[in-house]
């Protein structure tokens, strides 16, 4: 079994009537043995919970997930299984919708769909520019200039106004700067700082301390500390990020695809797990999606399998 087929497993065992603690204590055990248990296991819960928010009956979302990753190695489905298969793939559509339309992305104040960019400029004339499937508030007063990042990704360029800081905040922690250019991202429970010009101070919510970024840095913010990374061609970088490409150098294929993922309004299966030997080096469209799993495609060795238009399939030959 890979992987997501043994979370699922799990998940489908913890849903059933005679689930006991034993069980809920050694499912607990498996996501401490390796940290893709537990991240799989998080994924999966989180699917089924927007599927159950679709559709009360829970046995028949749990069915639909069964089917969906049961192994490829069973010489047969029952009927059953096929019946469930359909379900989710009939899900998948509104589970689309629901994904993108949560009620903090609808209701603030910029917000952007899969695979489309938006620039705005602010009533400072600082300017934002959000990724596809991004979202932001706005809030500025006398004091201070704040912009709160609720999901994806963002460009901002900084006015500068020496009376008034201009801070972004995530989760995580924020961005102080008074007048700069550089894209902040949100990513699974940290978040991601390029500079591109000049610099910024950056926190953690539970730290004190802060430290400063420097054109051509790149930070990673969590709740208790600010991690300095490599450095990165910032001009190529802002080139690719205004071109909506994404700028790959020998990074995990899984990586890619959840980066991929995050620009399609359906579903992208894969396990992470079997393609982890193969690494990426690329210039990607993320505003043609299918195009660049094509060109995937075209460099390494795997299989993209469109199932509808709402349901692609990644995986090795």
């Amino acid at each position: 079994m890979t992987i997501n087929e043994q979370a699922a497993d799990w998940l489908l065992q913890l849903n059933e009537p005679g689930a006991t603690e034993q069980l809920r204590a050694d499912f607990e055990a498996w996501k401490r043995q390796d940290p893709r248990h537990g991240a799989a296991a998080e994924r999966l819960q989180g699917f089924i919970g927007q599927m159950a928010a679709l559709r009360p009956q829970k046995a028949s979302v749990h069915a639909a997930l069964g089917a969906a990753y049961a192994s490829r190695n069973k010489p047969y489905r029952s009927k059953r299984s096929v019946s469930a298969l359909l379900l989710l793939l009939a899900l998948l559509p509104a589970w689309a919708l629901w994904r993108s339309g949560t009620p903090a992305y609808w209701l603030a104040d910029l917000h952007t769909a899969p695979g489309h960019w938006r620039t705005q400029v602010l009533a400072d004339r600082s300017e934002l520019t959000l990724n596809g499937n991004s979202a932001v508030n706005i809030d500025f007063d006398g004091e201070r200039r704040h912009i709160q990042l609720l999901r994806g990704e963002v460009l901002v360029e900084v006015a500068h106004d020496p009376a008034r800081p201009f801070i972004v905040e995530t989760e995580q922690g924020q961005v102080r700067a008074l007048g700069t250019r550089f894209v902040v991202k949100r990513e699974n429970g940290s978040t991601l700082l390029t500079m591109i010009e000049s610099r910024t101070a950056v926190s953690a919510h539970d730290s004190p301390d802060s430290k400063m970024v420097d054109a051509g840095q790149q930070a990673r913010i969590a709740h208790d500390q600010v991690q300095l990374l490599g450095t990165v061609d910032g001009p190529r970088f802002d080139n690719a990020w205004q071109r909506h490409q994404l700028l790959v150098e020998d990074r995990p294929l899984g990586e890619v695809l959840e980066q991929l993922a995050n620009q399609r309004s359906g579903y992208l299966y894969y396990d992470a797990a079997a393609l982890a030997g193969l690494r990426v080096s690329a210039v990607l469209p993320l505003d043609d999606s299918d195009r660049a799993l094509q060109l995937i495609a075209d460099a390494l060795p795997v299989q993209i399998q469109h199932v509808t238009p709402w349901l692609v399939l990644i995986s090795k030959p």
